[in-house]
């Protein structure tokens, strides 16, 4: 596999070359010191994975990845920088992941092998077990464990993700959320503005005709239980 290793401090490109010139997975490496250099190195030469730096001068990652998806649209990109919030922008060129500074080694390696199975086999690479659900909370990303979660409930617009000490404001639709969790059953739809974590539920008290109350451990929060969605809902706490 051929790898492009972009980052304008030297010291951060010679360790990521030291490492990635004894893993079995590398064949060739290339380096850049920014991205001018890095959209010139991958029109000479064939780059299967190209490792960026997202805060360079002359032209940063993003946008050098930006161009060079047109030329190289079988590339993969791993974005690597010392702030979180860019992880956010990097989503726009799909990469396949991103690692902050400072280099978890063992976490990089984890994702090299990944990636030369990827290039090789020519199949895609099973789907990572999601633990944590990352939402943006100002300038900066949260990642919250899936067994934090109480509960996801639709708020107008938005999707409200509850622990059982805050709500954390997600732009996107329930569909959208219901979606990205993972399928194993933890998280159950218990009404058209509720998805819940049944490991979290404590009791189902009646309301009326129509709904129950799901309340949870350790919390007053509370959910709505739709009485179309009651036999589903007790049938997964019944095998969960």
């Amino acid at each position: 596999m051929h790898v492009l290793i972009c980052d304008d401090d030297k010291y951060v490109r010679k360790m990521l070359e030291k490492i990635l010139s004894q893993n079995k997975c590398v064949k060739k490496l290339y380096t850049a010191s920014d991205g001018l250099e890095a959209v010139k190195t991958i029109g000479n030469n064939p780059i299967d994975v190209a490792l960026l730096d997202i805060d360079m001068p002359n032209l940063d990652g993003l946008e050098a990845a930006k161009i060079m998806k047109k030329t190289a649209s079988n590339m993969e990109f791993v974005f690597i920088t010392g702030y979180m919030e860019y992880a956010i922008d990097s989503f726009c060129v799909h990469p396949y992941d991103y690692i902050l500074k400072p280099i978890d080694v063992e976490r990089l390696e984890e994702v090299i092998k990944e990636l030369y199975d990827k290039v090789n086999n020519n199949v895609p690479v099973e789907k990572k077990q999601m633990k944590k659900y990352r939402v943006q909370k100002g300038s900066h990303i949260a990642l919250i464990p899936l067994e934090d979660i109480l509960y996801f409930e639709k708020s107008n617009r938005e999707v409200l993700l509850n622990t059982r000490d805050e709500a954390y404001h997600i732009s996107k639709t329930l569909l959208e959320v219901e979606n990205d969790l993972p399928d194993n059953d933890m998280f159950v739809r218990t009404h058209k503005s509720f998805i819940v974590n049944m490991d979290k539920i404590k009791k189902i008290n009646v309301v009326g005709n129509r709904s129950f109350q799901i309340t949870f451990l350790h919390s007053n929060k509370e959910a709505v239980l739709s009485r179309h969605k009651y036999d589903e809902v007790i049938k997964h706490l019944s095998i969960y």
